[in-house]
């Protein structure tokens, strides 16, 4: 190779690094690009997650109780979105016991459930609120992409607590419930 290729070589190799990369903010600062960018994914998924929410509830419903308010297992989880314990008493209905359920469940009708729902979706919202902002728009565990949806299904499902530490450990603390359904199933199952 003569010197001239070699030297044209050289430029097309070393000089891109010099330049700033297309669309990065003025200055070249690469950190406030991806700063943006995760800003926007954060705003995109909000937006979606409030023009889906009905049909969020609907479906985390069919998979909880086939959409039955009057349902209860033996494990203690009761109504339409299957409440424990503690969900019943972070929403202000700790009063309601599986007993009294089961006796008479009007004491806790479809309309009550709905609004315990709605409590606790923003409940676990707020509680997840920095799990949201780092890892929706990220893919897990090679195919799940993380969405506020997922998050919030997972959460109602094992926990925020639990949920948080799938997020932490990018998937490899993929607990399940006493029925043997996945953080992760809720994951992907709700990502869509």
């Amino acid at each position: 190779m003569k010197l001239r290729h070699y030297i044209i070589l050289l430029s097309i190799l070393v000089i891109p690094g010099f330049l700033p990369a297309p669309g990065l903010p003025p200055g070249g600062n690469s950190f406030l690009l991806l700063e943006k960018m995760r800003n926007e994914i954060n705003k995109n998924d909000k937006a979606q997650f409030h023009l889906k929410y009905n049909r969020f509830k609907k479906t985390l419903a069919k998979y909880e109780s086939n959409n039955n308010w009057k349902e209860y297992n033996r494990f203690g989880f009761i109504g339409k979105y299957q409440f424990g314990k503690s969900a019943l008493d972070a929403t202000g209905y700790g009063y309601i016991t599986l007993q009294s359920f089961k006796l008479n469940p009007a004491s806790f009708s479809e309309q009550e459930q709905e609004k315990a729902m709605d409590i606790l979706l923003k409940i676990n919202e707020s509680v997840m609120l920095k799990s949201i902002n780092k890892y929706v728009g990220l893919i897990m565990l090679d195919s799940i992409r993380i969405t506020r949806l997922g998050i919030l299904a997972a959460a109602h499902l094992a926990g925020p607590a639990n949920v948080k530490e799938f997020l932490d450990s990018f998937g490899e603390k993929n607990l399940k419930d006493r029925m043997g359904t996945h953080i992760s199933d809720y994951l992907n199952l709700f990502s869509r």
